[in-house]
Order: structure tokens, then sequence, then C-alpha cells
């Protein structure tokens, strides 16, 4: 009999629940639920779900949070489908973690405006919720399945980015926004809480990246110590997180945001990163013999 280390079987253990886990709630999503995951084409965010009707039974609220990483927000006025849906999400361990229940009207979606990232309305309910309600809840760009109909709310108009460091490439921070004015009410709470110094942040395109440095003055700031973060600028979700090099330079004007790509420049390149997937999809070197080096200290774009 060969014997294993407790520690070495504990781990296998482990990843064969895990892989049986992942398997298994795989298997137990319903093509009903795929597909309105794949119509809405995110994978992280918060989607709102109203009503119950046939296939949008409680097991499809379900499997729309084991399908992906969105938060599902479900509202209906019914007691019955408020229990049903608490009692599947309780069963699957996700009711109070990633599916929240509310009783209410669909008058009134229980939301702040701009702050869904997608809305899906039952059959039954496609009459009781209306589509002026919907795109309020809605951020740009957000998406709303109501039976075959696909909408996706417009951007806003008077709505400006913060490309640079310094808003623009001319240094002047102040916004030309139009949209936000007193009385200012906060939109979300979200992680991380507490930040490392240095801090420089930029956003474009309902995105905000954030790049953190290398001091911390407290442990909680170890987690994202030499982080970049993209966060959804609507409602705080974490999107992707990748780490700096050690020893980056974080106080200096050499990111740019743009609606598709982030420019990040340090002592080796300028880094295209996709804005989507926080994937690097190219870089500008400069080449050998040419300026003081390789080192990006100022960059800015048109």
């Amino acid at each position: 009999m060969k014997l294993i280390p407790i520690h070495l079987a504990s781990l296998a253990i482990t990843l064969a629940v895990c892989i049986t886990s992942t398997l298994q709630s795989q298997a137990k999503i319903t093509p009903h639920a795929k597909s309105h995951l794949e119509q809405v084409g995110l994978s992280r965010g918060i989607c709102a779900v109203f009503g119950l009707s046939g296939k949008e039974n409680p097991e499809y609220v379900v499997d729309l949070a084991r399908g992906s990483e969105l938060t599902i927000y479900f509202q209906s006025p019914k007691t019955s489908d408020l229990t049903a849906v608490r009692e599947a999400a309780d069963e699957a361990s996700l009711l109070g973690r990633r599916i929240f229940v509310e009783k209410g009207d669909w008058k009134r979606i229980h939301l702040a405006t701009n702050l869904a990232d997608a809305a899906l309305v039952a059959s039954s309910s496609i009459d009781a919720v209306s589509e002026k309600e919907l795109l309020r809840v809605l951020r740009p760009g957000g998406v709303a399945l109501l039976g075959k109909q696909r909408i996706i709310k417009p951007a806003i108009e008077g709505t400006d980015s913060w490309s640079h460091p310094y808003h623009g490439p001319d240094n002047n921070p102040q916004s030309t926004d139009r949209l936000a004015r007193a009385p200012y009410l906060t939109q979300f709470v979200a992680e991380p809480k507490f930040s490392p110094m240095p801090q420089v942040s930029v956003g474009a395109g309902g995105r905000i990246f954030k790049a953190f440095g290398h001091i911390a003055h407290k442990a909680n700031q170890n987690a994202v110590l030499n982080t970049l973060l993209c966060v959804n600028a609507y409602n705080g979700t974490i999107l992707w997180k990748r780490p700096l090099r050690k020893g980056y330079m974080i106080h200096r004007n050499t990111m740019v945001a743009t609606a598709d790509a982030l420019y990040m420049a340090d002592d080796e390149s300028c880094k295209v990163i996709d804005a989507a997937t926080g994937e690097t999809r190219g870089e500008i070197v400069v080449p050998k013999g040419v300026g003081g080096g390789p080192v990006w200290k100022w960059m800015a774009m048109e």
C-alpha cells in the first residue's frame, strides 16, 4: 500500500471537488439561460430579472448566476415568485451572495438610474414592465431582453470622459460633462474600499482604470498593491485586474484611456491593453538609439 502525504491528498480531493462542482454547474445550466447570457454578452456586472414564466422559472434565475459571474437582482410583486426564487437560490448557496430578491411593483424598479448592465423580463411580465423604466435603470450600453425584443441603451449626450490623469491632453483638470450637477448622490459603494499609494485613475467608455502603487500604510491596502484595476463606471463591478511591474512609477502622465483600449507606458514600452478583457494586444517600443532610452516619461493623445 502506497501512502500519500496528507497535504497532497487534501489537495487532490479539493481539486476533484472543484472540478466536479464546475462540471455539474455547467451541466445544469439550461439552454434558455445560456441563450440569454449570450445575448446579453456579459460575464460580470448587475443583471435585473423581472418575473417568472414557463422557461423563466426559479432554476433559470439560478442558472444566470451559475453560468456567469453576474450579480442577479430579482424583483416581483408576487409572493409566490419571491418564495420560489429565494428557495432555489438558497439551495444553490447563492441567496444574499450573488442573487438578491425583493418584492416590488414594476411601475418603479428598485434600482438607481444608470446602474444595471442587463435587464431580463419574463414573457408573462412584458406588458407590466415599461421600456422607459428599463432604460432608466440600465447604464449606457446596457441590454434589455423583452421576449424576442433586444434593447440597448444609447450613450447619454453630454457625458464626458477623463482620458488623461489631468482630464485631457492639455492637462487642464476641468471636466466638460454637462450631466453631473448638484445635488450629488452616491452611485455605488464597492471594492476596493482601501487604496495604497500612489494611485492614478483615468476613464472612458464606461470604464475606470485605476493604477495602485507600492506603498501600503495598513494591511487592508495590501490586496491591490502594484495592481491595475478596470472598474465599471456605473456600478463599481471589477471587470478585470492585472499586476503592475514592481518599481513602476505611478505618478506620471503615462496612462491614456479610450473607449476600447488603455495605453499604459513604463520603462520598457507602451502597452496597448484591451479595455474589455485586460489582455495586452500590442506594444509601442522606442527603437534603440532614439532619445534617452526606452523609459516613457509623458504622453498624450488628441
